[in-house]
């Protein structure tokens, strides 16, 4: 089987100093805020952390990392809750995601600094397929798969929330 090599994304900044991308001219959120949106749309949107209370184990799957705001505003929502699932997987497809310094970048701006500083320190190579990181002590599962979002039709996974 061929695969691509990844093409990375490029950190730009519109006239507002929001994060963009040049490659699919869009923000990547609303002027709002990046963590307002991860917080409406995503935690409320799928009624957490209600949800994954007294779970042993909690699924999201999430179609564009992008620049993990949302993943780390999950994972701080869940670290915050006294009664949160033992263990949080989170699932993410990026085509493009971003090097290293692109996700430092970006994150010097927001809070969650602890979240972000632990995911920069196990960021992998950008090579196509999957890749798992274990963080928080390996009670929070990251794994991403740097492909097109069409490889979720094959995933065999349970999800108990989906971000999209």
């Amino acid at each position: 089987m061929h695969t691509a090599p990844v093409l990375a994304a490029a950190l730009g900044f519109d006239e507002h100093g929001d994060p963009f991308s040049g490659l699919y001219g869009d923000r990547y959120h609303p002027r709002s805020g990046a963590l307002e949106q991860a917080a409406h749309v995503f935690l409320r949107g799928n009624e957490l952390p209600a949800r994954w209370r007294d779970r042993e184990r909690f699924v999201v799957l999430e179609t564009g990392f992008g620049l993990g705001n949302n993943f780390l505003a999950t994972w701080d929502a869940w670290r915050r809750d006294p009664r949160r699932a033992e263990r949080l997987h989170f699932v993410s497809i990026e085509k493009h995601p971003f090097t290293l310094p692109g996700l430092q970048l970006a994150h010097a701006r927001y809070e969650f600094q602890t979240e972000a500083a632990e995911l920069h320190a196990r960021w992998p190579v950008l090579v196509p397929g999957a890749h798992r990181l274990e963080l928080d002590g390996g009670r929070v599962v990251l794994t991403l798969f740097f492909a097109d979002v069409a490889i979720a039709r094959d995933l065999r996974l349970a999800a108990d929330a989906l971000y999209l």
